[in-house]
C-alpha cells in the first residue's frame, strides 16, 4: 500500500562550497528524508531554466521526491548559497533573486493536490517571507500544517512567524528559536507553555541538540535523550529529525 502523502513547500538550492556543491534547502531535505521513510513526498518550489536546475530536478527524482509541482522559473536562476568555512565554521551567503522565491500553484494543480488527500503540509520561515510563496501555500487549502520555524539571519520576520503559528497543527523549533519566539512575541513565563496557550497547536517539539528533544502534546510533556553519537556534520540534522517525527505521528 502507498504511504501517506506529504507536501513540502520551500527552498531548493545548492550549497556551493569552494570545491563542490550539495543539494539542499531545509524543506527539500525534509521531503527527501520523508520519501526514504515511506511517505509519498511531493515538493513545491521553483528552479531556474539552467544547468543547476536540471541537476537539482534529476537528483530530487533519484531521491524519490515527486517534483510535479516544482516549476521552471522563466527568469530567476536556481538558488545557490555560497558556503565559506573559517576554521571549520561555515558562513553562508544566499544569492538573490532566486527561483525558489516564486513557486506557483494554479487552481487546476490545487485541485489535483487536494485529491491526493495530503496528511501534512510542511514549511519553514525563509521562503514564506516571499509573497508569491505565501500565496502558493494558501492555495493548497486546509492541509494540517507542520511548521519548522528554522530561522535564517535576515529573514526573522515576526509577522510571518505569527501567521504560520496561527495556522499550524504541529511546530518544531530549537532552543535558540524558542528564546527568539519568547522575545519577539512577548510570551510570558515558560515559553513553550505560553506558545501552546496562545496558538491552536496540537503539538510543539523543541529540539535540544545533544540533549535530545521535548514534546508537548495532549497536556503532557515528554523529554527524550538520544543515544550518544559522533557528529560528523550537523547540516540538515534538524530536517531528518522532522521527517522522522512526522513519520512517527503518521503511525500514531
Amino acid at each position: 500500500c502507498m504511504g501517506p502523502v506529504l507536501l513540502s513547500i520551500g527552498e531548493i538550492l545548492w550549497d556551493q562550497y569552494p570545491a563542490y556543491r550539495l543539494l539542499g534547502g531545509a524543506p527539500f531535505n525534509l521531503a527527501a528524508h520523508a520519501a526514504r521513510l515511506g511517505f509519498q513526498s511531493f515538493f513545491i518550489s521553483a528552479v531556474g531554466n539552467d544547468e543547476p536546475g536540471d541537476e537539482a530536478l534529476a537528483q530530487a527524482v533519484r531521491l524519490g521526491v515527486d517534483m510535479t509541482y516544482t516549476r521552471r522559473h522563466p527568469s530567476f536562476p536556481t538558488g545557490i548559497v555560497d558556503v565559506t568555512l573559517h576554521d571549520g565554521h561555515p558562513t553562508y551567503h544566499l544569492r538573490r533573486p532566486a527561483a525558489w522565491e516564486e513557486p506557483e500553484i494554479t487552481p487546476c494543480q490545487a485541485a489535483a493536490i487536494a485529491a491526493l488527500r495530503p496528511a501534512w503540509l510542511v514549511c519553514g520561515t525563509l521562503q514564506q517571507t516571499c509573497p508569491r510563496a505565501r500565496a502558493a501555500r494558501l492555495a493548497l487549502g486546509d492541509v494540517p500544517l507542520f511548521y519548522d520555524v528554522n530561522l535564517r539571519p535576515g529573514f526573522e520576520d515576526p509577522a510571518t512567524v505569527h501567521e504560520l503559528l496561527s495556522r499550524a497543527t504541529a511546530v518544531k523549533c530549537n532552543e535558540s528559536e524558542l528564546a527568539w519566539l519568547a522575545r519577539e512575541l512577548s510570551l510570558d513565563g515558560d515559553p513553550a507553555r505560553a506558545l501552546l496557550r496562545r496558538y491552536p497547536l496540537s503539538l510543539l517539539c523543541v529540539t535540544l541538540g545533544p540533549d535530545g528533544c521535548e514534546l508537548h502534546a495532549n497536556g503532557e510533556t515528554v523529554r527524550e535523550s538520544p543515544p550518544p553519537v559522533h557528529a560528523i556534520d550537523t547540516v540538515g540534522a534538524g530536517d531528518s529529525f522532522s521527517a522522522a517525527l512526522l513519520f512517527g505521528l503518521s503511525r500514531h
